[in-house]
């Protein structure tokens, strides 16, 4: 690849396979049909990112969002629920761009306690894992640079306090040898799609804002760029918004269609797209279709084009989502250094396999710091006092010209971001939730609830396990705010589209393979028939290796 892809490129009519969505299902579909010569083109409805474009200013984060309506383009789509919260990313490169890089695979023993849920075995993830670390350059946090992260040293310790060990996460980060030091250049810029020198991790914390080093083996660094190399055609700013199968002989094929957003200008006002204004509509066919736009998006198109395009879809569509057990919580106060903005996002993982659910460290950017301290009360009243002093001083004219000692006075010992650390949980709990079409016909209905038998349990456990860290810490644990106002939380939506044996009872067979119609596939988040409890990347990316591959042996 010796200059970047042309990701606003020119679209054929006609192609073998259209991938719709570039995360995780998406992008190894894409990479591995592209490598057996198949024409495959990639419809990404957010903007590229290269290493070095992540927004960091408050100018840039407050246009970083998914909107469109509000001419909105950015790469963070939150979503709102009546008793759930949950972020996903648009982008190149789907929930890569902003996930924590752990690489986990499911637990054996977790997948046997739900195999009933399941019409594939244990067997059948666990042989692609193998293939999906290596392409994503998986390892450990490298021993020689923990020193520089307190918050390990601070997690181990809890953890043995709690009577528990922890381990260290397998992250997909990409960082330097012993003897150079992080941030040092990594390969070339032939290497990936967007022509960018990448640089090993410089320990910025900042993984979940998106990666300006190109550290992170993100998934457009990684498959997507292998797949342009293959020659698939990888456009971007191109939104799904009808998917319809046409007859085609003794088959049919689909036409696929989009709209193409275009970015506004630098320093163009912002604000909300006339009504009945929208961008044009464009048709590209296939006769193969992959689904690759996570739990809400897939879910959301399908149910929109289940009436008059992709009539023939099975009746669950929507059922088994599952938050994936996602709970936040914060250790906070003693006097033990933990700077959580040291290091990627995520460094450790402690694992109860009898109650199927882990608790990682969690890390933030500095920025973040910052805010945690200006909120606290002693900051103001420490400024104002230092305040008082100083026109006291003028009025007895004793005013003294250097006031460094007490500035740092006012912004004291910062115990704030030194003390706190987030902690992160997930799970096996019930998945129970179901999505519609809200009657707009635009948005998504969530049924879910934090209250459900066996959901509540599950997060009395979690929440317990956390206090138990706090305690072995001998620091105090404090809830997430939507725990508090008895909300979910996550950052990783599963289901809407569950594989299961028959149209009765999931929307896919075991291969990703729709039920009623032969050229459609779903390969990402919403496949899973329960949680799958660890960080879901490996295992979304695993069966979309083994869904590639069906689809070379059946299309």
């Amino acid at each position: 690849m010796d200059e970047p892809h042309d990701l606003r490129g020119e679209i054929r009519d006609d192609y073998d396979v259209v991938v719709v969505g570039s995360g995780f299902g998406g992008a190894v579909t894409a990479c591995r049909l592209a490598q057996a010569g198949r024409s495959v083109l990639v419809l990404e409805r957010g903007a590229a990112y290269p290493p070095g474009s992540f927004a960091r200013t408050p100018s840039e984060i407050s246009d970083n969002f998914w909107d469109p309506s509000r001419s909105l383009y950015g790469l963070f789509d939150l979503w709102s629920f009546r008793s759930l919260d949950a972020i996903v990313a648009s982008g190149l490169g789907g929930g890569s761009l902003i996930y924590a890089n752990v690489t986990l695979a499911m637990p054996e023993k977790w997948f046997d306690d739900v195999a009933d849920r399941w019409p594939i075995t244990y067997a059948d993830i666990a042989e692609h894992y193998p293939a999906v670390e290596q392409m994503l350059g998986v390892r450990c946090v490298p021993q020689y640079l923990t020193p520089r992260m307190p918050k390990a040293a601070a997690f181990d310790a809890a953890a043995a306090g709690s009577g528990k060990r922890a381990e260290p996460a397998p992250v997909a980060v990409t960082f330097a040898p012993s003897w150079l030091a992080p941030g040092h250049p990594v390969g070339g810029r032939a290497d990936n799609l967007h022509g960018v020198q990448r640089c090993s991790c410089t320990l910025c914390g900042k993984c979940d804002f998106g990666c300006n080093e190109g550290a992170k083996n993100t998934l457009d660094l990684t498959y997507l760029s292998r797949a342009a190399a293959a020659g698939a055609h990888i456009r971007t700013l191109r939104e799904v918004v009808g998917i319809a199968a046409v007859p085609d002989g003794d088959d049919e094929r689909y036409v696929v269609r989009f709209r193409t957003h275009t970015l506004p200008e630098p320093g163009a006002p912002r604000g909300r797209r006339p009504r009945g204004v929208v961008a044009p509509t464009t048709e590209v066919r296939a006769r193969t279709v992959v689904m690759g736009a996570g739990a809400f998006g897939t879910t959301r198109l399908l149910l929109a084009n289940k009436v008059s395009g992709l009539t023939r879809l099975s009746p669950a569509l929507g059922t088994r989502f599952s938050g994936n057990g996602d709970a936040i919580g914060f250790t906070t106060g003693g006097t033990r250094q933990v700077d959580s903005q040291r290091g990627p996002v995520i460094t450790r993982i402690l694992r109860d396999d009898d109650g199927g659910f882990l608790i990682e460290d969690g890390g933030y950017p500095s920025v973040l710091g910052w805010v945690g301290e200006t909120l606290q009360v002693g900051l103001y009243f420490r400024g104002v006092l230092m305040l008082v002093q100083r026109l006291g001083q003028r009025l007895l004219h004793r005013e003294r010209s250097d006031i460094s000692g007490g500035v740092s006075r006012v912004l004291g010992p910062m115990g704030v971001s030194r003390t706190t650390a987030p902690l992160l949980g997930m799970g096996m709990d019930p998945g129970s939730g179901a999505m519609r079409l809200a009657r707009d016909g635009r948005w998504l209905d969530l049924t879910w609830s934090p209250r459900r038998p066996g959901t509540e349990e599950y997060f009395a456990t979690v929440l317990q396990a956390m206090r138990g860290v706090a305690t072995g810490a001998g620091v105090r644990f404090r809830r997430g705010p939507s725990g508090l106002l008895s909300r979910g939380v996550t950052a990783h939506p599963l289901g809407g589209c569950p594989m299961g044996t028959s149209p009765a009872d999931g929307v896919v067979d075991g291969h990703g393979h729709a039920f009623g119609h032969p050229g459609l596939f779903v390969a990402d988040g919403s496949v899973m028939p329960t949680a799958v409890g660890a960080n879901p990347s490996m295992t979304i990316a695993a069966l979309a290796e083994r869904c590639a591959r069906h689809i070379l042996e059946v299309r």
